[in-house]
């Protein structure tokens, strides 16, 4: 199944960098102003960081075993094939090229780019060099999408060049920003001018008790704790796949909950909750307040490094989907190819960069993720689903980690994702009709590559 072009040369730190990169992003610093907004209490805002990385740990913990048991480059296109069929694979893939991974890229970079206009201000003109109209929006060339659309090309050539060049970089940047983190938490520590009063009281239980209140609140952290399952894309390029996999998932995600709960604690240390409600810049509210000093210049250069790391990791990751679809035969047949000095899939590298940029000219990559971002956590409810439905379809295959807690711990995933569906669809239903649309348009590309091969 796997080709022989692809070898396995990360190891467990490199896993973890991976995982722990994709996961640190810029949620950190904004997610609590907007939970805080809806539950304005420090028990609240903690419990729901809590839940929201006991939910990520039941995915990873899924994975583990779909990983270890397909350890196999193209993570949930592979499980969603081979536990729904060829078709929903295709879909799943479909999606993240056209929008998951693809927009993903186009998002961080335009989003690196604003907070790199913090230090270099040339970079936040809206100055167009060309403007041109298109049906449904425009192409405009601007200082900002330069720079966007040459970071997304030379992090592509740089994971070009060879897997543990980029997994190397993605070390740097993760170790950087978690360093970072942890900084902050000792200096908070030992000099921060916090006060433990800010925790009372702990609890709002009319707020909590609140069904719909409490998932409003859940959402932002959902979003702060994606990339949980990162390391699955590239289970191809793992050395001892089997017990690799299965612990990187475990401990990055519990350093990630830990960090994150720990920080949160130190935000409101320093600032009380109901002072956070609907702040853009929470990590910058509480250090100034802690430190007794303006920290914009460096909370800002943190967030930069941690979009980066995000960036890079994204880059990566996507790749290796279409280069497994590819070797399926229902995708570009060039994606499937391995550069024979670099033992990367070039092809597949350039072609994600390529469209990205694309995205990043037109502006449209917004729009694609709030149409299909329901179409997104169904596939992730699927996916993890696909723990309980190859349990029954293949009961051979080999499981060199089963999951513990089984099938509680996956039913508790799927449960959780469709409740989130179910209340984006309640509140976007037009969006999530285009999503279906756009998602559909790869019925009719699916059977072209089908007969394609087949001719």
């Amino acid at each position: 199944m796997e080709t022989p072009g692809l070898k396995r040369q990360l190891g467990l730190f490199d896993a973890m960098m991976i995982i722990c990169g994709d996961m640190i992003g810029s949620g950190i610093f904004f997610a609590t102003g907007a939970i805080a907004e809806t539950l304005p209490t420090a028990g609240g805002v903690l419990l729901v960081w809590l839940l929201g990385g006991a939910l990520a740990l039941t995915g990873a913990l899924s994975c583990a075993e779909l990983s270890a048991s397909l350890p196999y480059a193209g993570g949930d296109y592979i499980y969603i094939r081979e536990a729904y069929g060829k078709l929903m694979g295709f879909l799943s893939g479909w999606s993240s090229f056209l929008v998951t991974f693809s927009g993903a890229i186009a998002f961080l970079a335009v989003s690196f780019t604003g907070f790199m206009a913090y230090f270099f201000p040339v970079l936040g003109s809206e100055a167009a060099y060309f403007h041109a109209a298109l049906p449904g929006g425009s192409i405009d060339v601007t200082p900002g999408n330069i720079f966007a659309i040459a970071v997304v090309i030379l992090i592509s050539a740089l994971h070009c060049l060879g897997v543990r060049q980029g997994s190397t970089t993605q070390n740097i940047l993760t170790v950087i920003k978690i360093g970072a983190l942890i900084g902050i938490i000792l200096l908070a520590i030992f000099t921060g001018r916090g006060d433990t009063a800010h925790f009372k009281p702990l609890f709002d239980w009319s707020k909590i008790g609140n069904f719909s209140l409490f998932g409003a609140a859940f959402i932002p952290v959902v979003f702060a704790y994606s990339g949980w399952n990162a390391i699955i894309y590239i289970a191809g390029e793992v050395k001892e796949p089997e017990r690799t996999l299965p612990r990187a998932l475990l401990m990055a995600n519990l350093i990630v909950i830990a960090l994150y709960l720990v920080i949160n604690v130190i935000y409101i240390y320093g600032v009380p909750v109901t002072e956070m409600k609907g702040a853009l810049r929470v990590s910058e509210v509480a250090t100034t307040a802690l430190f007794g000093r303006e920290t914009s210049t460096w909370i800002t250069a943190l967030i930069t490094i941690s979009v980066l790391g995000a960036l890079n990791v994204v880059t990566m990751l996507g790749p290796r989907i279409y280069y497994a679809m590819a070797r399926d035969g229902v995708f570009f047949h060039s994606l499937a190819r391995v550069h024979p000095r670099f033992g990367t899939p070039v092809s597949a590298i350039v072609l994600q960069a390529a469209w990205a940029c694309l995205l990043i000219l037109t502006g449209t990559f917004g729009t694609l993720f709030t149409f299909v971002s329901v179409i997104i956590t169904v596939f992730s409810a699927l996916t993890v689903g696909s723990v309980i439905v190859l349990r029954w379809k293949r009961p051979d295959l080999k499981r060199p980690y089963r999951l513990w807690g089984y099938p509680i711990v996956p039913v508790v995933f799927i449960l959780t994702h469709l409740w989130i569906v179910w209340g984006s669809l309640s509140h976007k239903p037009l969006e999530t009709v285009w999503g279906l649309f756009i998602v559909g348009l790869g019925i009719p590309a699916y059977f072209y590559w089908r007969s394609a091969k087949k001719a």
